[in-house]
């Protein structure tokens, strides 16, 4: 019976890992200058012969929704940090003032917003199958014990119940996105 709580403990912490990730991921649709100074914040510059977070090398500043200052503390690395932003293909291009660099990102049309409801909806589908393959591998790891056919069918029955939730959950996080990015 341990067994089979330890494969209901693992199913539950991968399909939790998902979400999480696609939560993380989904963040960083660009959507406005808090979601982009984030995402900067957490971008690795090349500098000083290693990879730094920009939020250890420069200050970001939301200047308002759609403008970002970005002051580096060194002023020598300015340009590394231009490069990096204009490599990672963000959507708009930065503005390289000397002493730091400005942002402004450009007026997200509904058009866009449809294109990014959209690839919401495949990160939404896409974490729906890497739930249901939690399912398909804790079902496998369930009809590997040797343990009698009703604990078995109640263990799957109890995976399902717990694939349902969070398949329901990732749902419901998508309902809420695409509420948030209608009403930017």
């Amino acid at each position: 019976m341990d067994e089979l709580n330890n494969i209901f403990f693992s199913c539950r912490k991968d399909m939790k890992k998902i979400i999480e990730k696609l939560k993380e991921d989904v963040h960083y649709l660009r959507l406005g200058s808090k979601f982009t100074a984030s995402f900067l914040s957490k971008m690795n510059i090349k500098c000083y012969g290693t990879f730094l977070p920009m939020m250890e090398i420069a200050n970001i500043t939301i200047i308002d929704n759609m403008n970002i200052s970005i002051q580096p503390w060194d002023r020598s690395i300015i340009s590394n940090i231009d490069k990096a932003i204009i490599d990672a293909n963000l959507g708009f291009m930065p503005t390289n003032k000397g002493d730091s660099i400005h942002i402004n990102l450009p007026i997200i049309t509904e058009e866009e917003r449809k294109n990014l409801i959209k690839k919401v909806k495949m990160q939404i589908e896409h974490a729906k199958v890497l739930i249901r393959n939690i399912r398909k591998k804790s079902n496998q790891n369930i009809k590997k014990l040797k343990i009698s056919e009703d604990l078995l069918k109640s263990g799957e029955i109890r995976i399902q119940k717990i694939t349902i939730e969070y398949i329901k959950e990732v749902d419901n996080f998508l309902k809420n996105k695409e509420i948030e990015i209608l009403k930017i």
